[in-house]
């Protein structure tokens, strides 16, 4: 993997708390929690980008923190963005994350669907090990309530997702509020509570916050992106693959409300069908181009990521701090994975 030193910095620590959260337990249920989180074939792990708790850690970090108090609460919000991803794999259908089949896909639907409830569970199992690590009671507490706010709109973001795809008139402020909600909320909620920790009043969780909102619709935006032109060696599914699941991704959602005549027809023909072919994957793709589609797409992100660095410059992080988060802002905005 490449990218930022930040994703690398915190790894070791990540780790060793995945596995001690996830403990020495021998189970069907457990095998399932370590293959989701990269524990299970032998090699390697694979916890992706390990954004979510890279971000809070960078934050507490960044306002002068204890990261062993942040790091259960790091590891916390990486479990429940687990948790989210078993469940949207179910719910959207699909067989591989991370170039391997999907839990579900490996294990069962039904085993999956209580796999993921387990790790729910354990996300809030090791937040409250904070306290163990010296985090003052109020302060676990107002992080057990970020989190929860944070998990509620994340699955209110999921239910609104779910509409829009028997849906032909979704605007682009119910997309942008809808993934505000179901990706933006938990990036949001990692900085905040990595600023928590560090003992950060209303005011810098306000801008820190805002900081992660912006990010996070930045980052979504970006793999709506890749969800339809990224490569296949690098996100593990084909060019055209969200077309093919039908996804009203936000280049999509452009396309609908700008694209007239035949091509607005023919979008509208692929989206009712109750299938979608190749030909279809490569007529979508042709309409997204005559109508700009990636750039307009590309071009909203980079308004997000200015919008996320004004709101960050409000928020008294070091100067260190602020020189890696604007390392992981540009590499969010060019990644290719």
């Amino acid at each position: 993997m490449t990218g930022p030193e930040i994703l690398y910095r915190y790894r070791p620590a990540i780790e060793r708390e995945v596995k001690r959260a996830l403990g020495s337990q021998e189970s069907s249920l457990a095998d399932m929690l370590r293959y989701q989180l990269g524990w299970t074939p032998a090699g390697l792990p694979n916890l992706a980008k390990c954004l979510r708790p890279s971000l809070c850690l960078l934050a507490c970090e960044g306002l002068g923190g204890d990261l062993d108090q942040a790091l259960p609460i790091a590891v916390a919000v990486e479990l429940v963005h687990n948790f989210s991803l078993i469940h949207d794999d179910i719910e959207d259908g699909d067989d591989t994350r991370h170039h391997r089949a999907t839990l579900w896909r490996a294990f069962g639907r039904d085993p999956a669907i209580a796999a993921g409830i387990d790790l729910w569970t354990v996300a809030y199992q090791t937040l409250s090990a904070s306290h163990d690590a010296g985090l003052p009671p109020e302060r676990v507490l107002e992080a057990r309530r970020l989190l929860n706010d944070a998990c509620s709109e994340m699955i209110e973001g999921q239910h609104q997702d779910l509409t829009f795809e028997l849906r032909s008139d979704v605007t682009l402020s119910e997309y942008i509020e809808m993934i505000g909600r179901k990706s933006a909320a938990l990036i949001s909620a990692s900085l905040q509570l990595g600023a928590l920790v560090a003992g950060a009043g209303p005011d810098q969780l306000e801008s820190i916050g805002s900081f992660g909102r912006n990010l996070g619709l930045a980052f979504q935006i970006r793999d709506d992106i890749l969800g339809i032109w990224g490569e296949g060696s690098a996100t593990g599914k084909p060019v055209g693959a969200d077309i093919a699941r039908k996804k009203k991704t936000l280049p999509v959602v452009h396309a609908l409300r700008q694209a007239v005549g035949r091509d607005r027809d023919a979008l509208r023909s692929v989206y009712a069908k109750p299938e979608v072919n190749d030909d279809d994957v490569d007529n979508v793709l042709d309409i997204l181009q005559r109508w700009n589609c990636r750039y307009f797409a590309q071009g909203l992100a980079e308004d997000y990521r200015s919008r996320a660095m004004a709101a960050l410059s409000r928020a008294a992080i070091t100067a260190e701090a602020r020189h890696r988060f604007d390392e992981l802002t540009a590499f969010i905005l060019e990644r290719d994975y």
